[in-house]
């Protein structure tokens, strides 16, 4: 379910808005572990970018690591089941192989040159 977040939220129109469920409405609380976790999150991420930065390849394979697992504990502390993540890649990525069966191919900033959307 793509809504509030990912590229929409980085000045991106969003490709398809499914709307959340009533659930998904209620806002997180704020508690010292999930901003610990976030904390970390982002250190390994930060990590990531300074590998490929430097052509290490095994510091990048190292952090990599590190970073889904503070991932999965993160989505682990707020509830959210990794099932479910892994189930909207999985979306995505079949979305993306039937346009480009239909031969719809993404521009620059994520528009695409079709209207013939499913």
């Amino acid at each position: 379910m793509i809504w509030g977040g990912g590229l929409a939220s980085a000045g991106h129109p969003p490709h398809h808005v499914v709307m959340p469920f009533k659930e998904d409405l209620v806002p997180f609380r704020k508690t010292r572990k999930v901003t610990k976790l976030a904390t970390r999150l982002g250190n390994s991420a930060a990590n990531c970018v300074l590998h490929v930065m430097v052509n290490d390849r095994g510091g990048l394979v190292r952090e990599s690591g590190a970073f889904l697992i503070q991932l999965e504990k993160l989505w682990k502390a707020r509830g959210l089941d990794s099932e479910q993540v892994w189930a909207e890649l999985s979306e995505r990525i079949r979305l993306a192989d039937e346009l480009r069966a239909n031969g719809i191919r993404p521009r620059k900033g994520g528009q695409y040159r079709s209207t013939k959307l499913p």
